[in-house]
């Protein structure tokens, strides 16, 4: 039985020990049979890496006086600083750039801004305030509108604690539509051609426009889509570029685009404006075409930017025997209040100096077109006085002179003259006090002419706006 016994032990050892040699012999590589894996080579793995550049060296163009506003009365998404390129060239060229976050209100600043520059918005912009800035692009102002995938609204749910967001277009959306433009709820991915990651695409096919002279790759750094029905796509993907919102190419798919007006320009991304991405590739010089396209802009003068409507110390002229009476001093009181908001001094004088501004004021009583003191200043606007009891305003229409006050406004290299008719002198301390109100929701303007429902004549006193029988002849918004 000894014999036996050994045997079976050295067989149990035998099972034991030889699969921990045949594992240690294969893995360990003793005598192995499997080839070795070569490792990758990483030191030669490198990012394709798009090249520098700086701004162009061209000279900048002067704006010496022009306004930048920048919004932030719309819970912005966006920190100024991250922003300091597009200012910075702005401020080269002679502009001043003002953060909006509060008073005064959107539509006043409006007034006098030459720009107005919109980082991705998450709260809603009211319908007066669309409207002024509709009114601020038809007279002559620029908008930029910049939005970005990165810089949306993250919220918790109070009782869920669920996240929510809320993407910039939404907001932004409202204040493009009226111009032609939207941005879609997307990002656009490139596989193909990139810096490194296939949300970062470069760009190197542009529309014709000043925007993109002198361009030759422009990368950009998670950007939505923008769709034009008639305006200029400025910044066009190629065949391999696909947004998010698809998972599909489409043909001329666009980053920016400027509407047909060419008083708008709406940028799906501005982590292009933050450093060090600011100088990659013709970044910076498209950063400078952009501060000279908010630049670009000229504003049309109109009485209903008062009291952004005078340059120099205003001096008043009374017309037609009219005296300063206790009634209209109060309201020429406040008026002086409203224009030292723009720096100007209001000083009542006899006779027209020759120079500074000019608040000429005046009655359509007996006959105005005989005038020999107020007729040269309203001359030029061609108002039809034939009619004892009305008043023809080219381009508007006719227009009862009871009750009734007219804003007749008059720009010029040297000066600016506001001219104040009511139908009688009663009448004109409400339209004082109207135009030192700031608002002048009571009249109908049209540029330089304003016809206002004031005075007590015909029950007109309180009401919006006066009576009148409009002509069909088209004018554009002042």
């Amino acid at each position: 039985m000894q014999p036996i016994k050994r045997y079976r032990y050295w067989i149990a050892l035998a099972l034991l020990v030889l699969p921990v040699l045949v594992r240690g012999l294969w893995f360990y590589q003793w005598f192995s049979s499997q080839p070795r894996i070569k490792a990758p080579d990483y030191a030669a793995n490198t990012i394709p890496q798009p090249p520098l550049s700086t701004a162009a060296t061209e000279p900048v163009k002067l704006a010496e006086g022009k306004v930048v506003v920048v919004d932030e009365l719309h819970n912005n998404q966006f920190a100024p600083d991250q922003v300091d390129s597009l200012f910075s060239a702005l401020t080269r060229r002679g502009a001043r750039v003002e953060v909006a976050s509060g008073d005064p209100s959107l539509a006043v600043r409006l007034k006098y801004a030459s720009t107005y520059l919109v980082f991705s918005p998450t709260l809603s912009f009211s319908t007066d305030e669309i409207n002024a800035v509709r009114s601020f692009v038809a007279g002559g102002g620029r908008l930029v509108v910049f939005t970005d995938p990165t810089h949306g609204l993250i919220s918790t749910d109070y009782f869920t604690g669920m996240p929510s967001s809320q993407p910039d277009v939404d907001t932004a959306n409202d204040l493009l539509a009226p111009f032609g433009l939207s941005v879609r709820n997307d990002y656009l991915y490139n596989l193909v051609k990139n810096e490194g990651n296939f949300r970062n695409i470069l760009f190197g096919k542009f529309g014709s426009n000043a925007l993109t002279n002198g361009l030759g790759q422009v990368a950009l750094y998670g950007v939505h889509s923008i769709d034009t029905v008639d305006g200029t796509p400025l910044l066009i993907g190629d065949a391999n570029t696909y947004s998010s919102q698809t998972d599909s190419a489409g043909a001329g798919m666009a980053a920016a685009a400027l509407s047909a007006d060419g008083g708008v320009l709406a940028m799906g991304d501005f982590t292009f404006l933050v450093p060090p991405y600011d100088s990659v590739a013709d970044n910076a010089v498209l950063i400078d075409h952009i501060a000279d396209f908010a630049l670009g802009g000229t504003r049309t003068h109109s009485v209903a930017n008062f009291p952004y409507v005078f340059d120099q110390t205003v001096y008043v002229v009374p017309t037609g025997g009219m005296r300063m009476t206790a009634d209209v001093l109060g309201p020429f009181a406040n008026l002086q209040t409203a224009l030292r908001v723009t720096n100007t001094s209001l000083l009542v004088k006899d006779t027209p100096p020759a120079t500074g501004d000019l608040l000429v004021i005046g009655t359509l009583q007996g006959d105005v077109a005989a005038s020999p003191d107020l007729l040269p200043y309203i001359d030029s606007f061609g108002l039809n006085f034939d009619d004892p009891t009305t008043i023809v305003i080219p381009n508007f229409g006719t227009v009862d002179r009871s009750g009734v006050g007219l804003l007749l406004y008059q720009h010029s290299a040297s000066r600016n003259i506001l001219v104040l008719l009511t139908d009688t002198p009663d009448d004109l301390p409400s339209l004082i006090d109207l135009l030192a109100s700031g608002s002048l929701e009571s009249c109908v303007v049209q540029g330089e002419v304003g016809v206002c429902g004031i005075g007590s004549g015909n029950n007109y006193f309180g009401q919006s706006s006066p009576g009148f029988s409009p002509t069909e002849t088209p004018t554009p918004a002042g």
